[in-house]
């Protein structure tokens, strides 16, 4: 499942066409990826202008007038791009919206994306503030931290209601540089360090993900490819999944387990149980 920094990334293949008309739209009517919204609903679209786009956790917004915005989930395999306006429909290619200058394209092969329409002036305006947003502050963070006592800090973190965006490798990245277990309760945490990781992490991947590969090709960007540039060999990121990965810190094997029902990898010697 993409996160914060990977959803941004993905935003920005198609921000490219912002000012520009929508000419067609072209949609596979049985794909899954509209079921929360019918496939012939979706040519509103056309003759629109796409205004802005933003992202917000892991999802995005296109808007298209006031009241008219475009919601799109990655999934776990989806992919945002674009091509020529000649570009043929692939198997795989879910929704096309053409405009003069290019062919704006969601493909998923496995279709655990989703995409919807929205009608209403802000669709978004419920949403919890996300970790790198100035609502994210310490006392928010506080109260969140009260409601959820007893749960994991691997959990907490996955949790979008309480930090929205952030995936499996950035909760992994938190507690490792927190220098705790992932299992270890979230009542046990002091919130100013807590929040000094989670914003360092968050603003890190959205440095090391999406701004530096804000260039990338074409060929679009798809959850788990990190186009050209990774986060620093000095993270964690690029030992938890390597074949005898160790710890950046201190070189001590990786240990790996399900933890908040999702694989986690941690470094036993520095990041001790309670």
């Amino acid at each position: 499942m993409p996160e914060l920094a990977e959803v941004e990334l993905a935003r920005r293949q198609w921000a490219i066409a912002h000012q520009e008309v929508v000419t067609e739209v072209l949609t596979h009517p049985k794909s899954r990826i509209y079921r929360d919204c019918p496939a012939a609903a979706f040519r509103i679209l056309q003759n629109k202008t796409l205004q802005k786009s933003r992202a917000h956790g892991k999802r995005m917004l296109f808007t298209f007038s006031p009241d008219l915005h475009l919601e799109i989930h990655l999934g776990m395999s989806g992919k945002l791009s674009q091509a020529p306006t000649n570009h043929l429909s692939q198997k795989h290619d879910h929704l096309i919206i053409k405009t003069s200058s290019r062919a704006l394209i969601f493909n998923d092969y496995r279709m655990f994306g989703r995409a919807m329409l929205h009608d209403t002036l802000e669709p978004w305006k419920d949403l919890p503030p996300q970790p790198h947003d100035s609502a994210f502050s310490l006392a928010h963070l506080k109260r969140l931290i009260s409601r959820h006592p007893n749960k994991p800090l691997k959990g907490f973190l996955l949790d979008q209601n309480s930090c929205p965006g952030i995936g499996n490798w950035m909760a992994d990245e938190i507690c490792w540089r927190l220098g705790t277990h992932p299992a270890n309760s979230t009542k046990l945490f002091d919130a100013t360090s807590l929040r000094k990781e989670i914003r360092f992490v968050t603003f890190g991947a959205l440095k090391h993900v999406a701004d530096k590969n804000s260039s990338a090709s074409q060929t679009g960007f798809a959850p788990g490819k990190y186009v050209n540039h990774v986060p620093p060999k000095n993270w964690l990121f690029q030992h938890r999944w390597k074949k005898g990965g160790s710890c950046p810190r201190c070189h001590h094997a990786l240990n790996r387990d399900t933890i908040a029902t999702r694989t986690t990898a941690w470094c036993p010697q520095c990041q001790p149980t309670s």
